[in-house]
């Protein structure tokens, strides 16, 4: 696109938005609002940092004792960083999903179970994402991801002007972006997905160099271990998350060189940076691997960090966060308005310092829905200290006390039964009243088929 051409494009949407926020005052949806603060004329740019499958408790900043994250700690200690912030799924779509619509997976309908032959709910286009808000405020929207389960194809190329979708084995890189202000840029990261292969220097950096068994990180080994056909003693689960713990310092690595490009373009002091992970990942905590089939607390709670460069004071947020909240949040940061129905509660005044502290949260819905190596589909709630799991397949449910028990390693349905009754009638309540979307069925190509095998997304 030419200069001419943006300059001319970008003068029109700018005078569409001023008559569309006209047209629109008190009965419209969307529309954009002269801020105080950066000025109208220098709205703040938007970079969203997703790093896929990144569980929290393995980043320094959240108390990990192994050096995996030096970049994203320092990042963390000019930010505001949300100790406990959960995915709406533990699986790339709905979750991605949910962060970009502030939907639950029930209404945003991209619930997203793949088959050997399609996939089933992909994000319908009548559902408006933060791409195309920001595109109707003026933004120029750039999205370049390594994971295929949010391709275009799949309904997540919406409002955005160009969407790359990378070959296996590369990550988005800052300098392919033109970044004509104001801008949003969605950088989707692989590392530390599975398999966990570190490149060198990284290759080596916490395996015990005396270890002799069979565990390599691959997809085929990790899926064997989801099966239950592979058992590991303590000295194989200790290598595999060493491997799992090198990616996340490679993905820490580029993270570092991404910001070190935002200070080169001279674009630091004009852009919120939001690193977020789309859900964590099992390394044997519950006795399997991967992501997808469970609803525990390493497969939910994610890292969660907001650097506004208005307030660059360091902030830590125990009060709990949620996907759901991001899209409202962006929003109140940038002044443009919203739904007032959204699920999620924007994090603007905690973001800026207005709010030194969240008060309590909505109760934390989660949903599950796989078919690869096993079949499962699931819901959890997490609401005040206490977390009930409910399964319909394979049929199981659990009730777990958070705040003393973490791990989630004692059942207490039987204990506490009437807290179990209170949580499941809550989530029963919640998935009844919810606006539920029509899933739709899109046929997978025979490439598409080949990618996301690749990736164990398929068997």
């Amino acid at each position: 696109m030419s200069t001419t051409h943006k300059e001319s494009r970008s003068r029109l949407q700018t005078l569409a938005a001023c008559l569309l926020g006209f047209a629109l005052i008190g009965g419209g949806i969307f529309f954009w609002r002269q801020a105080s603060e950066p000025s109208a004329s220098a709205p703040l740019n938007v970079l969203i940092v997703l790093v896929d499958t990144l569980r929290a408790d393995h980043l320094g900043h959240h108390g990990y004792p192994r050096d995996t994250s030096p970049r994203i700690d320092q990042f963390a200690e000019n930010a505001t960083a949300f100790m406990n912030h959960y995915s709406q799924a533990p699986r790339t779509g709905p979750a991605v999903a949910s962060l970009f619509t502030g939907l639950h997976p029930l209404s945003h309908g991209a619930i997203n179970p793949l088959s050997r032959w399609n996939a089933m709910g992909t994000l319908a286009s009548e559902k408006t994402t933060l791409a195309e808000i920001l595109e109707g405020a003026g933004y120029e929207n750039h999205g370049i991801v390594g994971n295929p389960n949010v391709s275009p194809r799949f309904g997540f190329g919406q409002g955005f002007d160009t969407y790359e979708v990378l070959p296996d084995n590369t990550s988005p890189d800052l300098s392919d972006l033109p970044l004509d202000e104001p801008f949003f840029a969605y950088l989707h990261f692989m590392e530390p997905h599975s398999p966990y292969q570190a490149p060198k220097p990284y290759d080596d950096l916490f395996t015990d160099p005396q270890y002799s068994g069979p565990v390599d990180g691959s997809h085929g080994q990790l899926d064997r271990i989801v099966a239950g056909k592979l058992s590991l003693d303590d000295a194989d689960k200790g290598h595999l998350v060493a491997l799992y713990d090198q990616e996340i310092r490679n993905f820490d690595k580029q993270f570092g060189e991404l910001l070190d490009q935002l200070d080169e373009r001279g674009l630091s002091d004009r852009t919120i940076v939001v690193l977020v992970s789309d859900h964590g990942e099992e390394l044997l905590d519950h006795g399997s691997a991967l992501h997808g089939y469970t609803l525990y607390e390493e497969q939910l709670h994610v890292p969660f960090v907001i650097h506004d460069p208005r307030s660059d004071r360091s902030r830590v947020i125990r009060g709990r966060t949620q996907h759901v909240d991001l899209l409202p949040t962006l929003l109140d940061l940038l002044d443009i308005e919203h739904k007032a129905d959204l699920p999620g509660r924007s994090l603007a005044e905690t973001v800026t310092g207005q709010e030194t502290e969240l008060g309590d949260s909505a109760p934390v819905f989660a949903l599950a829905s796989l078919k690869a190596v096993r079949t499962v589909k699931g819901y959890s709630l997490l609401m005040d200290d206490w977390k009930w799991i409910e399964f319909s397949i394979p049929k199981k449910s659990a009730l777990y006390h958070i705040k003393s028990d973490g791990e989630e390693s004692k059942d207490l349905s039987e204990e506490r039964p009437l807290v179990a009754a209170r949580l499941r009638k809550e989530l029963e309540r919640l998935i009844y009243t919810t606006p539920t979307a029509k899933p739709s069925l899109i046929d997978l190509t025979e490439s598409e088929k080949s990618r996301l095998r690749a990736l164990g997304y398929l068997p």
